[in-house]
């Protein structure tokens, strides 16, 4: 864990979501958009080490978080957000791919 790795609280993406990114209305920056003042809790928070080539696959909803990386070596990793293709996607959404339209995986 002193590299900084993700934590996240199992059962969480149960929880009724708090918050949630969104761009503000220039479209210039991201803000937060809270729904409840009260934190996740942090009690029962477990480490999700992974060794280098794991995929790790998480709820959107779930709480996660990461710390510092406090170690000498650096951190790396990807992050793919993906979608049903059947959500509403909001306008103002936090994640927007202008130059890119969304593709989906059906045949």
């Amino acid at each position: 864990t002193e590299n900084g790795c993700m934590w996240a609280l199992p059962g969480g993406h149960r929880i009724p979501v708090k918050s949630r990114s969104k761009l503000n209305a220039a479209r210039t920056a991201t803000i937060t958009d809270v729904f409840d003042q009260e934190p996740y809790p942090t009690e029962g928070l477990v480490p999700l080490e992974a060794p280098r080539g794991t995929l790790v696959l998480l709820n959107g909803t779930l709480p996660h978080r990461s710390g510092p990386n406090l170690s000498d070596k650096p951190r790396h990793a990807y992050t793919v957000h993906v979608i049903d293709g059947r959500a509403k996607y909001l306008d103002d959404n936090w994640l927007q791919r202008p130059q890119l339209a969304m593709n989906g995986f059906s045949n």
